[in-house]
């Protein structure tokens, strides 16, 4: 688990990976919260976005 960690911590990818398949819950679990949180403020979201907006597909 630690090994996952510093490689999220190098590369942020991994984490929206993590989300994308599993959930955003377990990226929590497996990451941390605020490593999670941390990752979608550096990435300019502040929440998830995949492309996806209340009224359909971006």
């Amino acid at each position: 688990m630690l090994d996952w960690r510093t490689r999220a911590a190098h590369d942020h990818q991994i984490i929206h990976d993590h989300i994308a398949w599993y959930g955003e819950h377990s990226a929590q679990r497996l990451f941390t919260k605020s490593f999670v949180a941390a990752v979608h403020c550096l990435a300019g979201l502040g929440h998830l976005g995949f492309g996806y907006t209340t009224w359909g597909q971006a």
